[in-house]
This record gives structure tokens, sequence and C-alpha cells, in this order.
């Protein structure tokens, strides 16, 4: 019975990394836009049949929100204090890492895969400041405020970023200007 169960549980790891790597390949592509990535695409370059994509994720959106956990998982585990403290270095250094800056780069005018990064942002920025909240942090504004202020201030410079790459703007400038935009005190006190 164990062979078994460790067997599906391979099947599933695979399956779920021929379609994650394919996915990541398809968003890589030049001129491929997340917005026009279809099921049929993905499952096709994955060698994998639609039905298992669909017992696996609900939608794109649900393979996208794996991925980019994936690719992000060891900068999830940097101290939330860390990671606030120099957020756009330890970004960098993770999408450099794990090849997720080509995708951005490469997704920049896909209105839905940057509203999905901002979101998927916002989602961390609450994770980390409601942990910060329950070791006993005082935050001097409401956390979902702070959350969403904090990923829109990230996915701007992110964004400002990946279309000034030609400039040569380190991670350590990016995040003198994300302390320039952002009063410290309201997230490190």
């Amino acid at each position: 019975m164990k062979t078994t169960q460790t067997k599906d549980d391979l099947r599933v790891l695979r399956t779920r990394k021929l379609l994650t790597t394919s996915f990541k390949d398809l968003l890589s592509e030049q001129g491929k836009l997340f917005s026009n990535i279809t099921i049929n695409e993905i499952c096709d370059r994955a060698m994998v049949h639609r039905t298992t994509f669909y017992k696996h994720f609900e939608d794109k959106f649900a393979l996208l929100h794996s991925t980019l956990t994936w690719v992000l998982q060891d900068y999830l585990k940097i101290n939330i204090e860390d990671r606030l403290r120099q957020p756009l270095q330890n970004l960098s250094r993770f999408m450099l890492e794990n090849s997720l800056e080509p995708i951005v780069q490469n997704q920049k005018s896909d209105k839905g895969f940057t509203d999905f990064f901002k979101n998927y942002i916002g989602d961390i920025s609450r994770r980390d400041f409601l942990e910060l909240k329950k070791r006993g942090k005082q935050l001097s504004v409401p956390i979902e405020l702070l959350a969403e202020y904090h990923s829109g201030v990230i996915s701007l410079l992110v964004t400002w970023w990946i279309y000034h790459l030609e400039d040569d703007v380190t991670a350590e400038q990016m995040d003198e200007y994300y302390y320039q935009l952002v009063n410290e005190k309201i997230m490190l006190e």
C-alpha cells in the first residue's frame, strides 16, 4: 500500500513539475503574453492531457500562483524583517536565481500578469504584517491598508525597474528609492 501511495505522489509531483516548467517556458518566450496562453498550449508543451491539468489546477491563474510560490519558496523562508528591510535586493536575488526575471520582463505589458503579480506580492505582505502583529509589533495603520500600500510600492518599483533595466540600476539603488517612497517607521517599529 505504501508503494502505491509513493508512486501516486511521485506521479503528482512529476505532472506538476511538467506543467510548471512548460508554463514558465511559455511565459519566458518573447512575445508570448500570459493573457494569450491557453491551457491547451500548456498541456501540449508539457505532454499532459487537458483533463489531467484540471485535476491539478482550477485554471491558469492557479498554475501561476503555484509557479510563483514554487519559484519564490526560498525567498519566502527569509526572515520577515529582513525581507522588509531590503525588499528589492532580496526579491531581485531570488528572481535572478530562479529565472523569474525573464518572465517578468517578458510579461511587463500584460495587465493580467502584472495585476496578478501585484496581488501575489500583496498577499505575501498581508501574511508578513499579520505575522509581525502576532509577534507583538505595533503597527500604526491597519494591516490591510499597509499591505496594499507596501505591495503597490513594491509592484511599482519592480515594474519601473524592469522598464529601466538598460540603465543598470542596482538592487541597492532600488531599495534606496523604496525608502525614499515609504516611511520605514510604519513597517519596522
